[in-house]
């Protein structure tokens, strides 16, 4: 199997540890990630100012992709709620596609709809499944407490974004749990953290990005684990910057989901790019070494499955 991997922009330049750990988790259960160096941005940037040239950037894409044979797959939450804009879009405007593809034409392009966009959750949830992560864990985590946020984009609007439950989503829980983690109940969880109003109001920026934290903390949380790129950038980066001018209380590390579950898979901590999560420390990654143990109750079960068989 093999998706057209679409990181966006911040992504490579700025979280490429992201990016690496997905591939790595990605090749454990047989899956390519292509690179395809045509892609562009989104189109995010320009949201508010022209919607046509909003979209346009992510027509563009599904256009490359579809002419590959390609579905995509994204791992920028933003990158994903703008190519799914625009799928909802042109699936509901014929004349705006036709006008669309007559600019794509100057470069061989056409875009017909084909193209599937998928969140790297999803795929891990759906078309991996579960059970097939947990027959490839080498080991899992015990008593390691997780506060999940998944940033804005991902859940709303759910008519465009087509992604779980936008009130109470169950992929990311069922995904933590798969790896041995508790992904924690906590005040925030479904809230902005803030990254949207960095550069405009970077003092309601960062008080919303304290809530977060102390609503974090305040559940028990270890490490928290942006699924958003922008909230990843607010707390890894942002946070550690306010820790450092002492605005800011604990720190709060930051743990990617791919890399969380790239421990479990027996990927080397190093090849999951975890020490280049600015938040983390040395000694943080000891105690995520030392909180992982063999499946056993797992292995038990398939044991019992097969003995029944």
């Amino acid at each position: 199997m093999k998706y057209a991997f679409f990181q966006g922009c911040n992504i490579p330049v700025r979280i490429e540890q992201y990016a690496n750990a997905t591939e790595a988790v990605f090749n454990k259960f047989g899956i390519e990630l292509q690179v395809i160096p045509e892609f562009n941005c989104c189109g995010y940037p320009v949201r508010n100012v022209d919607e046509k040239a909003y979209i346009l950037p992510s027509v563009r894409n599904m256009a490359i992709a579809e002419k590959a044979g390609l579905d995509i797959l994204v791992i920028c939450n933003c990158c994903f709620a703008s190519l799914q804009k625009a799928r909802h879009m042109l699936n509901g405007d014929e004349q705006l596609k036709a006008e669309l593809n007559t600019i794509l034409a100057k470069e061989g392009l056409k875009y017909n709809g084909a193209v599937k966009v998928k969140h790297y959750l999803t795929i891990l949830h759906e078309d991996v499944g579960t059970e097939k992560i947990k027959s490839k864990l080498v080991n899992k985590f015990k008593d390691l407490r997780i506060s999940v946020i998944h940033g804005c984009h991902i859940l709303r609007p759910r008519e465009i974004t087509l992604f779980d439950d936008s009130f109470v989503p169950a992929i990311t829980e069922e995904l933590m749990a798969t790896a041995g983690a508790t992904s924690l109940d906590w005040q925030g969880k479904l809230e902005c953290c803030g990254a949207a109003l960095a550069g405009i109001n970077d003092e309601v920026s960062h008080m919303l990005l304290k809530d977060k934290i102390t609503g974090a903390l305040a559940a028990g949380a270890e490490y928290i684990t942006p699924i958003c790129s922008y909230c990843h950038l607010q707390f890894d980066t942002t946070q550690k910057n306010l820790h450092g001018d002492g605005t800011s209380g604990d720190l709060l590390p930051v743990l990617l989901y791919p890399q969380l579950l790239g421990l479990c898979l027996g990927i080397d901590e190093k090849t999951l790019g975890i020490e280049k999560n600015s938040t983390i420390e040395p000694a943080d990654i000891e105690r995520l070494k030392s909180l992982l143990g063999p499946p056993v109750e797992e292995k038990k079960k398939r044991r019992k499955k097969k003995a029944a068989a």
